[in-house]
């Protein structure tokens, strides 16, 4: 082989290279704000709904149906798609479990709804009490993000075993107690989205989130061109 053709080799293997490299180092979309929003309005429209403010008991579960498939479910479901592609696990395993929590709850009650299955407060009380296990055990795994998310899950702990408790025997002092807590979580969970989306547009800390890192944590944040840690 000639040394032309060597040149041309070499010359292509450096475009490869840098192709490569620009690839790798572009920006990718943080789809966090997304999930946590979604997250945010559809547990808001449910506790709005169990205090029955300015609706039926009937209209408010039909839109918390179509709000349980669409935005809590398949939005969030998305959400940690695009997390896994992007290599961030802790956002990839709690967008996607929280999307088929509200496409789970979505089938339920639209079969209960439907009066196609009758609903069974004791079968709801095991699986919210399991969910909640399920949130302090991502509790436990939010201590290296910011206090936000950490409060978030924890609220959401105790939102899902307050639930799980007002279901057998049904006490509307537990279902109203959980209903404010439930807002309360999606105020915490909106502000989160809120605060990402903020510090990613102008690409600095203006909505405190109050982060936990160490100073070669904020220097690996500073080199990926992120203010939100992953």
């Amino acid at each position: 082989m000639n040394a032309p053709n060597l040149a041309n080799i070499e010359r292509r293997l450096e475009a490869l290279e840098r192709a490569n490299a620009e690839k790798s180092n572009r920006a990718q979309a943080n789809v966090g704000p997304l999930g946590l929003w979604a997250f945010a309005l559809t547990t808001a429209l449910l506790q709005i709904g169990h205090l029955h403010v300015g609706t039926s008991a009937q209209s408010a579960t039909g839109i918390v149906i179509g709000f349980a498939f669409g935005l809590g479910g398949l939005v969030q479901l998305i959400a940690g798609v695009i997390s896994a592609t992007q290599g961030k696990q802790f956002p990839a395993v709690a967008f996607s479990s929280y999307g088929g929590f509200w496409l789970s709850f979505g089938v339920y009650e639209a079969l209960v709804y439907s009066e196609i299955v009758a609903r069974d407060n004791i079968a709801e009380q095991s699986i919210l009490i399991m969910w909640g296990v399920l949130t302090a055990a991502l509790f436990i795994c939010s201590f290296r993000s910011n206090a936000a998310l950490m409060t978030l899950f924890a609220f959401l702990t105790i939102l899902f075993l307050l639930i799980g408790a007002s279901k057998n025997p049904q006490s509307e002092k537990t279902q109203f107690a959980s209903a404010i807590w439930g807002i309360m979580t999606a105020i915490i969970a909106f502000y989160a989205g809120f605060g990402e989306l903020v510090n990613d547009t102008y690409r600095s800390r203006i909505v405190p989130l109050g982060f936990f890192e160490s100073e070669t944590d904020a220097a690996d944040d500073d080199d990926k061109g992120s203010v939100i840690p992953r």
